[in-house]
């Protein structure tokens, strides 16, 4: 009788060693280049409007204030003044910005952001003075309780002109528990809106715990000798 809580303990081992195959599920990316009601490629609205007056996308709340930009739009077409684009897109033709340059927008969602692609927006073509956001901040959210967060100065290597993009990396976040949503804050330079733009949002499903292929009926069978091993010891 002594030997079967041994047996138990190697017996839960093995369940663990078996059964513990931690991985990301799905996997999803906002390129925000199938919404139903994108705007031309020389112009922009906002996400709402773009994806048939809904916030949401991908099965993602999207913050009201994030606006979708074709690849071609511009500020200001007076062929008097600098005319550098709105923004460059990571992918496709269409990209996000913060609607008026505004910080904190939220994106609600239990699923992993993993990384996404972010860049300056100088688009008055200006440098410094034009505008812009020069750093980012996203916070995972529980709630209104803030978990973690990851900070990202944006590249300026064209002054004056809106910048490609650069992935922003947040796989960290995959160690939290409880996400549900997250901030995105700004710190603005110059004299013009605090405007980025992103694209490619990079979900993740959270992380779970899943038998490996095969797993049970190998356990059943284990655990089956095992047991059998710690009664013939006691006999």
């Amino acid at each position: 009788m002594s030997t079967l809580p041994n047996t138990c303990r190697a017996a839960i081992g093995l369940a663990g060693f078996l059964l513990a195959g931690a991985a990301f599920g799905d996997t999803v990316v906002a390129t925000f280049d199938d919404l139903p009601a994108e705007p031309a490629l020389t112009s922009g609205t906002a996400l709402y409007y773009a994806n048939n007056n809904s916030l949401d996308y991908l099965g993602i709340t999207w913050d009201a204030n994030f606006s979708v930009v074709g690849d071609e739009y511009k500020v200001n077409t007076d062929p008097s003044y600098p005319t550098p684009n709105f923004g460059i897109p990571h992918s496709g033709h269409f990209f996000v910005s913060n609607q008026g340059g505004i910080s904190g927008l939220v994106i609600t969602t239990p699923w992993v952001l993993t990384g996404a692609w972010f860049g300056r927006n100088e688009y008055y073509g200006y440098g410094d003075a034009g505008g812009g956001a020069e750093q980012i901040t996203i916070t995972a959210l529980a709630g209104s309780t803030e978990l973690a967060s990851v900070v990202f100065e944006l590249p300026d290597t064209h002054p004056g002109e809106p910048e490609p993009l650069s992935f922003v990396d947040t796989a960290s976040f995959a160690t939290l528990a409880g996400i549900t949503g997250y901030r995105i804050d700004r710190r603005e330079f110059g004299t013009s809106a605090g405007n980025w733009v992103a694209d490619d949002f990079q979900f993740a499903a959270p992380i779970a715990v899943v038998p490996l292929p095969g797993a049970l009926p190998l356990f059943g069978t284990a655990l089956a000798g095992l047991l059998g091993a710690g009664r013939r010891r006691t006999l």
